[in-house]
C-alpha cells in the first residue's frame, strides 16, 4: 500500500527551513606542521568566523553517511529514505545542517569554558574565540589536517564550503615532525625520516588533487613562505576568498609561535638540491612539491582525472569501513593465520631434513646398557632410575624413546647429553628394550640401541 501511495502522490521532500541556504564553513587543509593551526586561529579572530582547531569527527561522518544512505534506501519505496523520496544530496544536507547547528549551539559553552581560570594562563590575547560579545560568528573554520583526504565527502556535507591549502616545503615539515617531541614535555613521539616525508606527501597530494578537481573558487593555495613574509597579505587573500571583509585582528595570531618544534637548521631546502637526493622518498616529495606549487599533481593531467582520483580514494576508504568488508577481512585474516601456521610447520620440517643431512643426529654412547629387574641405577632424588645418552647434534626438541614409549627428556650441554627417568614398569620383565633418540618437531629418529634387562 505504501509503494502504491508513493507512486501516485510522491513529491519532493520538505527539508528544514535552515537547509534553504548552502552552508559555507571554512576548512584549513595541508600537512601537519604547516601553520594550519595558526591560520585557523587567524581567521577565527574575525567577528563572523568561529575557530575550531580540530574536529576529527566531521570527515568520518561525511564518509559514513554514504553507507548509511545505502542501507536506509536499500529497499526502495519500502525503506524510510526511499518512501520519503530523500535523495543522497538531501540526506547529506540535513546532516550538514545538524553539524552546523551543533557548532553554533556549542559556541557559547566553548567560549565560557575557555575563559575559566584554568585556561587563562595558556592563552594569549592574540588567540581569542570571540573578541567582542556582539561578534555574530555565523561561520566557523576547522583546522583538522586530516580533512585534506576528505574534501570530496565534506563538500557533500557542506556544499558551500571553502578550503584553504597551506603548502609548506616538505623538508621543513619532515624536520619538524622528526623533532615532534620537542613541542612540549611528554609530547608526541618523533617521526622517522621516511615516515615524515610519506605523511607530508599523502596529505599534500590529497589537497593538491582537490585543488585541481574543484578549482580556485573552491580551494585556495597559500605558500607557507607567504605567511612568514607577509601575513597581512595572506589574511586579506583568505578573507577575500571566503567572502568576508578584512579585519586587522586576523593578523594577531601570526605574532605568536604555537606548537613549534625545536631543531637546528634543516639544511638546503631548495627544490633543485632535493630532487637529486639519494633517498627516493625525498625525491618523490620534492617532485610533488614542485608540481603542487603550480597547481598540478604528478601523473594527473586534467581536473576530471583529479576528481576521479579523489572519488576512487573515497570509495576505497568507505568500502573498507563496511561491516561486510570487516567480516571479509576478519575471515581472510583467520585464513592467512592458519596458512602461515601450516607454512611454519612445513618450514620446520624442511629445516629438520636439511639439518639431518648436514648435521645428522647420532647416539655416541649411553648407559647403563644392562640392568637387573628390581635394582635401581643412577638413582635420582625422586627415587627414580635414570638413563643417560651422549649424542651429537641433538636439538632442544630431542626425546628419548625406550620400549616404544617417549620419556620425559632433559637436553643439556648444547645437545650432547640427554637424560630421562625410566618408569619402573618398563623394567619389570627380562628382555631387551629398543632405545631411540628422535626430534619431536622434525621427525628425525636414530637407533635402535638395546637396553638389556636381566632377571
Amino acid at each position: 500500500m505504501l509503494a502504491f501511495w508513493t507512486k501516485r502522490a510522491r513529491q519532493e521532500p520538505k527539508l528544514p527551513a535552515t537547509c534553504s541556504l548552502p552552508l559555507a564553513p571554512i576548512f584549513i587543509i595541508g600537512s601537519y606542521r604547516s601553520a594550519t593551526s595558526v591560520t585557523t586561529w587567524a581567521l577565527g579572530q574575525h567577528p563572523n568566523i568561529f575557530p575550531l582547531e580540530e574536529t576529527h569527527f566531521l570527515y568520518k561522518l561525511a564518509v559514513d553517511l554514504d553507507y548509511l544512505y545505502e542501507i536506509g534506501s536499500g529497499l526502495g519505496d519500502r525503506s524510510f529514505l526511499g518512501a520519503a523520496g530523500l535523495r543522497r544530496r538531501d540526506f547529506y544536507q540535513v546532516f550538514g545542517q545538524a553539524c552546523d547547528g551543533l557548532v553554533q549551539s556549542s559556541r557559547d559553552g566553548i567560549i565560557r569554558r575557555s575563559s575559566s581560570e584554568r585556561h587563562k594562563a595558556s592563552w594569549s590575547d592574540n588567540f581569542m574565540l570571540a573578541r567582542a560579545p556582539q561578534d555574530p560568528k555565523r561561520r566557523w573554520v576547522d583546522g583538522t589536517p586530516e580533512n585534506s583526504h576528505f574534501v570530496y565527502p565534506l563538500l557533500r556535507l557542506f556544499p558551500g564550503a571553502k578550503f584553504i591549502h597551506i603548502l609548506r616545503n616538505p623538508k621543513r615539515v619532515a624536520t619538524s615532525l622528526m623533532h615532534f617531541s620537542s613541542v612540549a614535555s611528554g609530547g608526541p613521539p618523533d617521526y622517522r625520516e621516511q615516515e615524515a616525508y610519506d605523511t607530508w606527501a599523502g596529505l599534500v597530494r590529497s589537497a593538491a588533487l582537490a585543488e585541481m578537481a574543484f578549482g580556485p573558487k573552491r580551494v585556495l593555495r597559500i605558500d607557507h613562505g607567504e605567511i612568514e613574509r607577509d601575513p597581512e597579505t595572506v589574511v586579506r587573500r583568505c578573507l577575500d576568498f571566503v567572502g568576508e571583509p578584512y579585519d586587522s585582528n586576523c593578523t594577531l595570531p601570526f605574532r605568536s609561535r604555537i606548537n613549534g618544534s625545536r631543531y637546528d637548521d634543516p639544511g638546503d631546502c631548495s627544490i633543485e638540491a632535493n630532487l637529486s637526493s639519494p633517498e627516493a622518498h625525498v625525491r618523490d616529495a620534492f617532485t610533488l612539491y614542485q608540481a603542487a606549487l603550480s597547481g598540478r599533481v604528478p601523473g594527473v593531467e586534467t581536473p576530471v582525472q583529479a576528481f576521479r582520483a579523489l572519488k576512487s580514494a573515497f570509495r576505497q576508504y568507505a568500502d573498507s569501513l563496511r561491516p561486510s568488508t570487516n567480516q571479509w577481512m576478519s575471515d581472510e585474516c583467520a585464513r592467512l593465520s592458519a596458512e602461515l601456521s601450516a607454512l611454519r610447520t612445513h618450514a620446520a620440517k624442511l629445516e629438520g631434513r636439511l639439518k639431518a643431512i648436514e648435521r645428522p643426529l647420532r647416539i655416541v654412547s649411553f648407559g647403563p646398557d644392562r640392568v637387573r629387574i628390581g635394582e635401581a641405577f643412577n638413582l635420582q632424588p625422586t627415587g627414580d632410575s635414570a638413563l643417560w645418552l651422549r649424542t651429537e647434534n641433538a636439538g632442544p626438541n630431542a626425546v628419548i624413546e625406550l620400549g616404544g614409549r617417549d620419556l620425559e627428556t632433559v637436553v643439556d650441554c648444547g645437545g650432547t647429553l640427554l637424560t630421562a627417568c625410566v618408569p619402573a614398569d618398563l623394567l619389570s620383565r627380562a628382555g631387551e628394550l629398543q632405545l631411540f633418540v628422535k626430534d619431536s618437531v622434525t621427525g628425525e629418529r636414530v637407533g635402535p640401541e638395546l637396553l638389556r634387562v636381566a632377571g
